[in-house]
């Protein structure tokens, strides 16, 4: 189940029929516990379970449940993105228990889909909400998200925190999968964009580094549309995940329309590859400004983009 985004002044202040909680800035995950073994999917449907080693701990806490939530990396107390990008990528189970003890992720866990072998779909969310307040935290591994009672207070301490916003819910409303729905709405302090790449522009003097990615997104009608270019926060780990990901995906000219000084000297790319970039909202035009890259979405398929506004 998805938010649907809205401005702050458009966040539903009615406590008596929402909830409201922290906005966490990292991968959603879906963690499904049963019979000592944990399996944890993100939000396209694909196996994380070795990715994320220290989750394993939730088998020893809970037999059976089914929880919905975010993995966050902590920097200095603050969920970093950046911090968490380098993980998501891990898939070589060697590689995931050092990346582990380098950077440990916690689950914030806000929802609770099955427990006990009950399906709780249906319930309302007040209703599966004090079913998950009943289960108790195994130690790092995961945690519960807070619930808070004030909207307008919530959004002044997640931004004055450095958090990233807040999720309202209505207390009546049951779980539905996969649906992106108006009984959750989500507000960013931040503006973020998961943006297609659709090609790269080398480093002047230097042909073979990436200096700069070529960004694209779905517009309403579902067409592709040139965003605009981002080179800040490319840094020599996302340059190496970026080619694996791009190889043999390369085409002789853009997918979209890219203005001549973009495009000259470019590499051009099949529209694959999902990246997530911070920014200071978009011109007349519709490009973005100030884009800073903030990580890879290996958690995302090209068909899950679609603009922000």
């Amino acid at each position: 189940m998805l938010a649907t985004a809205a401005a702050a002044s458009r966040v539903p202040t009615d406590a008596d029929r929402w909830a409201y909680e922290v906005k966490w800035d990292g991968m959603r995950i879906l963690a499904d516990v049963h019979e000592g073994s944990v399996l944890l999917r993100s939000r396209t449907g694909r196996d994380v379970s070795a990715t994320f080693p220290e989750l394993t701990a939730l088998a020893e806490a809970h037999a059976d449940v089914h929880l919905d939530g975010e993995v966050v990396a902590l920097e200095d107390g603050l969920p970093s993105f950046s911090a968490l990008a380098d993980r998501m990528h891990v898939r070589d189970a060697r590689s995931a228990t050092i990346a582990a003890r380098r950077t440990p992720v916690t689950l914030m866990a806000f929802d609770v889909l099955r427990l006990y072998g009950v399906e709780l779909l249906d319930r309302p969310w007040q209703e599966r909400r004090e079913s998950l307040d009943r289960l108790q935290p195994s130690g790092s591994a995961w945690q519960v998200s807070p619930v808070y009672p004030d909207a307008a207070s919530l959004l002044t301490a997640t931004r004055e925190q450095g958090l990233e916003g807040i999720v309202a819910k209505r207390r009546t409303s049951p779980y539905q999968p996969g649906r992106r729905s108006p009984d959750w709405v989500k507000h960013a302090h931040r503006r973020h964009q998961a943006c297609l790449v659709v090609g790269w522009r080398p480093v002047e003097g230097a042909g073979s580094r990436m200096g700069g990615l070529l960004l694209a997104v779905p517009g309403a009608d579902g067409a592709l549309r040139y965003v605009g270019r981002a080179g800040s926060g490319l840094g020599a780990g996302m340059e190496e995940e970026l080619r694996e990901a791009l190889a043999g995906h390369e085409l002789p000219r853009p997918v979209v329309d890219v203005p001549r000084p973009d495009s000259v000297g470019a590499h051009f790319t099949a529209p694959v590859v999902v990246v997530e970039v911070r920014h200071l909202g978009a011109t007349t035009g519709g490009r973005l400004r100030q884009p800073t890259l903030r990580g890879v979405r290996s958690d995302l398929e090209p068909s899950d983009v679609r603009e922000e506004r």
